[in-house]
């Protein structure tokens, strides 16, 4: 069965447009995390630091597993 080149498009654009509303979402979610730090008032630049690594390690941990889960299902 051969599908034509204008649903090939159609469903590459409504992929591409998924996509990027998943993206918006990601990004503001981070976005939103790191303003309250910003808005945090710091006694010091330690602490500061702590909160920072913590978004990292938080970050790293949702990026590892969303790799396992896209090793698994390929």
């Amino acid at each position: 069965m051969e599908i034509n080149e204008k649903l090939m498009r159609d469903l590459k654009k409504k992929v591409d447009l998924e996509m990027s509303k998943n993206e918006i979402e990601v990004v503001e979610h981070w976005r939103k995390e790191i303003e309250v730090i910003y808005k945090k008032k710091y006694e010091n630049l330690s602490s500061l630091q702590i909160d920072l690594k913590n978004l990292m390690e938080r970050m790293n941990n949702r990026a590892a597993m969303l790799s396992r889960m896209v090793r698994e299902h390929s």
